[in-house]
């Protein structure tokens, strides 16, 4: 035992047992392990996890939304542009669909008599005159036309038997991002 009253060598297990006082805990006794308390979340730890998902979301939105608004802009020059044809050339009947209402993609549609209406050379010599330019096609349509609008490529498919021929339909699609459907 030293003057501090420790014992300084550790006991070998072979001495015999001395009662301890009351208080006194044998050394080779397991100490109890430390309880593992749970961590609560902490009310702002909740709120800035929060406020980061709100403010990820409405950045998604946003952003789908400046999507949506350029689709929406392609759509409306494809639309402006067959009403101008309209106008010079007058169809029977007309569908129009804008994009992301049934469909990813805009598509406005001009259906012409069987008696009447332009030939497929008039609109197709009308459109290349307003900046549409001609694309081979492996479709059925006779003639298959494009135009960029701000980095939209709008397409116009005439369907009709042959270049002298009357023209059945019209069709006109304006691509849309799904990305800009997505919260529509």
């Amino acid at each position: 035992m030293s003057d501090s009253g420790f014992v300084d060598e550790a006991p070998s297990g072979r001495e015999p047992a001395r009662h301890a006082a009351p208080n006194h805990v044998p050394a080779t006794a397991p100490t109890p392990e430390p309880e593992r308390r749970r961590r609560r979340r902490s009310v702002p730890g909740l709120l800035f996890a929060l406020l980061v998902v709100g403010l990820v979301g409405f950045g998604l939105w946003a952003w789908s939304s400046r999507v949506h608004a350029d689709d929406v802009a392609a759509y409306r020059a494809l639309v402006t542009q067959i009403d101008v044809m309209d106008r010079t050339l007058v169809p029977l009947g007309h569908g129009e669909m804008p994009p992301c209402q049934e469909a990813g993609d805009g598509v406005v549609t001009r259906t012409y008599p069987e008696s009447t209406g332009p030939q497929a050379a008039e609109l197709i010599g009308f459109l290349t005159g307003n900046g549409w330019t001609r694309e081979d096609s492996a479709s059925p349509a006779l003639a298959v036309l494009e135009r960029t609008v701000d980095g939209h490529t709008l397409t116009i498919s005439v369907a009709a038997p042959s270049e002298n021929a009357l023209v059945e339909s019209l069709t006109g699609h304006s691509p849309a991002s799904s990305f800009g459907c997505l919260l529509r």
